[in-house]
């Protein structure tokens, strides 16, 4: 009963996704040759981490309900 929208995640993939991943990623083009795009899925997961999970309480569901 605790849990409020608060503790939930939510996100536009939009707003919230997409600047991530062109943050994340590194483009290079050579003339002749394909564009070549290269992800960092490492800093991607910080950043997710940091922005989404880490400021949100842990929520437990047993017997009943625990906010962390």
């Amino acid at each position: 009963m605790a849990v409020t929208s608060t503790h939930l995640i939510s996100y536009d993939h939009d707003h919230d996704l997409l600047p991530l991943v062109l943050a994340n990623c590194r483009y290079s083009f050579e003339v002749g040759t394909q564009t070549n795009i290269e992800y960092d899925f490492d800093g991607m997961e910080r950043q997710l981490m940091d922005r989404l999970l880490n400021s949100k309480s842990k929520i437990e569901i047993q017997q009943y309900l625990k906010v962390f």
